[in-house]
């Protein structure tokens, strides 16, 4: 069975839900906080493994205190293999503000120790990747780890799977690397940013990054759902109908679903209903890695 190889950030989240967004020198008292472990490839390692994936790697970076302490206590609960995480003294771990308003996050990141991800520490955490395993990797480390880590990937015949999220800037790593990503899920936003492009035409962005040598696109498109293409294979899924109440984990929970729907080996369809389900489940919870879903939620939606 395939591994699944995560690289990126571990950020512990402060999630408030508030009536209106904060305006300068006002204060809004949020009718609810919620602290919980967090980061994008925290929260992806976490759903896949809550799904079923026997065997989830998490390589990142957290400070010597009391957040990176708890966050890996968290991941081993959750049987998540943490030895790739290193716990730096020099570093404080990243910490994230997210304030949800009518459903919607907004985002304030402090990342320290998430940034320190080096090569050094890729190398070593990917000297036993091998051939079908699954390398995964988002934009909260820098953009030269990124490449870097696709290129080993690369290599050794792994499935690298991008999620380019946060999207900050559009540069010539960005613009490189991607003839070595086989698999990519952006959302609608981020694929425009990717190709510089100003469509709102969901298929005419997918087809553009298929024309930079990314053999599959994963687009997601919030509450329209999503929609994969593979040459000329074209799946569209519509998104489940639930009842919403925070997104913040949603995009999170839709891949960390897509990469153990395909280290099974499923077809395009029914990996895309999975990382749906799995997603709008994400929706109707509170917090980041405390609204992703189990396996069994996630079967009992799709029955």
């Amino acid at each position: 069975m395939p591994r699944i190889f995560v690289i990126g950030a571990l950020v512990y989240d402060i999630v408030f839900d508030v009536p209106d967004w904060v305006a300068p020198n006002q204060s809004v008292h949020a009718s609810q906080a919620t602290l919980s472990p967090g980061g994008k490839a925290l929260n992806q390692a976490t759903a896949a493994r809550r799904l079923g994936a026997e065997d989830v790697r998490l390589v990142g970076c957290v400070g010597d205190d009391v957040f990176g302490a708890e966050m890996l206590l968290a991941l081993r609960q959750e049987g998540v293999n943490v030895e790739r995480v290193r716990r730096l003294k020099t570093s404080r771990t990243s910490i994230a503000a997210i304030v949800v308003k009518d459903n919607l996050p907004g985002f304030i990141g402090a990342p320290d120790a998430s940034r320190r991800v080096c090569d050094d520490h890729i190398r070593e955490a990917l000297a036993d990747l091998r051939a079908g395993d699954i390398l995964l990797i988002d934009f909260e480390i820098p953009q030269p780890q990124v490449a870097f880590a696709l290129q080993l990937g690369r290599e050794a015949g792994a499935i690298n799977v991008l999620n380019p999220a946060p999207f900050f800037t559009r540069d010539a790593f960005v613009v490189d690397y991607l003839r070595l990503v086989d698999v990519i899920i952006p959302n609608k936003l981020e694929a425009q940013l990717i190709l510089d492009s100003a469509s709102d035409d969901g298929d005419v962005l997918a087809r553009g990054l298929l024309r930079v040598g990314i053999g599959t696109v994963v687009l997601t498109i919030g509450e329209a759902g999503s929609i994969l293409f593979q040459g000329d294979c074209r799946v569209a899924q519509p998104a489940f109908k639930l009842n919403a109440v925070d997104t913040s984990g949603a995009s999170d929970a839709f891949v960390g679903a897509y990469c153990h729907a395909m280290a099974q080996g499923w077809r395009a369809r029914k990996t895309l209903a999975f990382a749906s389900a799995a997603a709008g489940l994400a929706c109707t919870r509170r917090g980041t890695m405390s609204s992703l879903p189990t396996l069994t939620d996630v079967q009992a939606l799709m029955a």
